[in-house]
């Protein structure tokens, strides 16, 4: 089964109240897809069960022995935050362990922009209509998502979810910011379209100094499109560009 074939819900008691806890993130695992050009994931066997039984000896009384396994990947594998630092050689200083818990955890909306076809740009007009339909309005502080219908392929066809996506213009991207945004993120590989080698999304972010989030999942499955939060948990990684997060939407029911 793959890990869009349920939807990952759980309601966790948390801080006195019931609250709904959606999976927003891939799995991390060799067969997903990866950026072109980025490192792909693998996995081994650096010491077996088996082995740890047989280095402890016949006077151990461990019955199970213990298993570790071996790591490669990307900082940008699967759903991930990228850092400032990841658009702008010049800011190591705002690498991915110097994300602050305010761009990480926030008040979120989603919009569906799957109405915007193939490797073009998203509009401001087209953010417009889409926010009007959600009946959204974007705050200060806010985190917005959006899906653009893409998500499906990379399970189905892999080469289509890495190719044939939108991804936002420079003017569209730098109105979002204005408007207080402290992350964005979309179910596609990247906020720019592949069809733009010059990357406006990427740019704006590396001027504007502000966090964005690839590759996410289950984004049609949040029942609301505002009034939830968006929470995400990179792992600490000192110095680098980007990090796979676990990511969650969050809400409790009315």
């Amino acid at each position: 089964m793959s890990q869009n074939d349920a939807v990952r819900l759980e309601v966790v008691e948390f801080m006195g109240k019931k609250l709904n806890f959606l999976d927003l993130g891939k799995d991390i695992a060799p067969e997903i897809p990866v950026y072109p050009g980025h490192m792909k994931t693998a996995f081994w066997w650096h010491k077996t069960h088996e082995e740890t039984k047989f280095t402890l000896g016949e006077n151990s009384k461990y019955p199970y022995g213990f298993g570790v396994k071996g790591i490669i990947t990307c900082d940008h594998t699967s759903t991930h935050v990228d850092a400032v630092y990841h658009f702008d050689p010049n800011k190591s200083h705002l690498s991915v362990d110097k994300i602050t818990l305010k761009e990480l955890i926030a008040p979120a909306a989603w919009i569906d922009l799957s109405f915007v076809k193939g490797r073009v740009h998203i509009t401001i007009d087209h953010l417009k209509r889409a926010l009007d339909e959600a009946q959204v309005t974007l705050k200060p502080g806010m985190i917005l998502l959006y899906w653009t219908g893409i998500e499906p392929y990379s399970e189905t066809d892999p080469y289509y979810y890495l190719s044939q996506y939108p991804g936002l213009d420079k003017e569209a991207t730098t109105w979002l910011l204005d408007q207080g945004l402290v992350n964005i993120g979309t179910d596609a590989a990247s906020l720019d379209t592949p069809a733009d080698i010059d990357y406006p999304n990427h740019t704006v972010h590396a001027e504007r100094e502000v966090v964005h989030t690839e590759s996410l999942v289950n984004i049609t499955k949040i029942p609301r499109h505002d009034n939830f939060y968006v929470a995400m948990f990179p792992l600490k990684f000192r110095g680098l560009t980007g990090s796979p997060v676990r990511i969650f939407a969050i809400w409790e029911d009315e």
